[in-house]
């Protein structure tokens, strides 16, 4: 659901580079930015039509880091659990009540946005720091008229910051759209200036939902958690791992 790259150095790095020459500190960032993407595509580099994506992308945005008011364990369990996260935001944020995701295989999920949107997203890696999802799926638009299909892959950094003893997690979502059809690969090129901008609305509505969810879940988590259990579309699995991952030992009224 976090859609949506700021390079996170380890402290002992971060304290070498500032007792660098400006002109050395450029040369050592250049080289650590090398590293990080020479990271990623280790991570790609078992996956061909993900290596295929992003080498061949018709479309490829950064978007600026987000910062949500909490801390991590919040963050990598919705992360972890993105057909309920989608469930909660749609039940507290309703702009985002068209979105759909339910998992259908172990890392495997149907994504759609109300016929605009069908598509399947695959989690093809993930370690302590970001996941990579693949997707695949089928975009409509004017009416439905025009149908292209398309492949996307999104890369999602994500680290725990603190400002005196207050946690917020950063997180850079950067993705790569890869369009199949000849005409529509070559318009959207030309059009990315509007794309941008069409996408940056959205993401913004996301993020608005991911921070509404984020800011419930950090409060009221009880709260939250009895009236989910009153939501029809809850799965007994899913209310069962918020309790233990929010709630942990404490009674809870049946």
């Amino acid at each position: 659901m976090v859609v949506v790259g700021l390079l996170a150095l380890p402290g002992s790095t971060s304290f070498a580079l500032r007792t660098l020459p400006f002109t050395d500190l450029c040369a050592a960032l250049a080289v650590l930015q090398e590293a990080e993407a020479a990271r990623e595509e280790t991570v790609v580099m078992g996956d061909r039509e993900s290596r295929e994506i992003i080498a061949r992308s018709t479309l490829r945005r950064q978007i600026p880091t987000i910062r949500f008011t909490g801390d991590r364990r919040t963050y990598e369990f919705l992360v972890m659990h993105p057909s309920l996260a989608t469930q909660l935001a749609r039940r507290l944020y309703p702009p985002l009540e068209r979105y759909t995701v339910t998992q259908i295989g172990e890392g495997v999920y149907t994504v759609e946005d109300r016929g605009a949107l069908r598509g399947d997203a695959r989690l093809i890696a993930a370690t302590g720091d970001h996941r990579i999802y693949r997707f695949q799926g089928e975009f409509r638009s004017l009416a439905h008229l025009i149908r292209y299909t398309g492949r996307m892959v999104l890369v999602l950094r994500y680290r725990e910051v603190r400002e005196g003893s207050r946690p917020f997690m950063d997180s850079d979502p950067d993705f790569y759209l890869r369009i199949d059809h000849p005409f529509f690969h070559v318009m959207t090129k030309l059009l990315s200036p509007l794309l941008a901008s069409i996408i940056d609305r959205r993401v913004k509505m996301i993020v608005e939902a991911t921070r509404t969810l984020f800011d419930r879940v950090q409060t009221d988590p009880k709260g939250l958690y009895q009236q989910m259990r009153a939501w029809p579309e809850m799965q007994p699995t899913d209310l069962e791992a918020f309790r233990q991952a929010f709630l942990g030992k404490e009674a809870v009224a049946r």
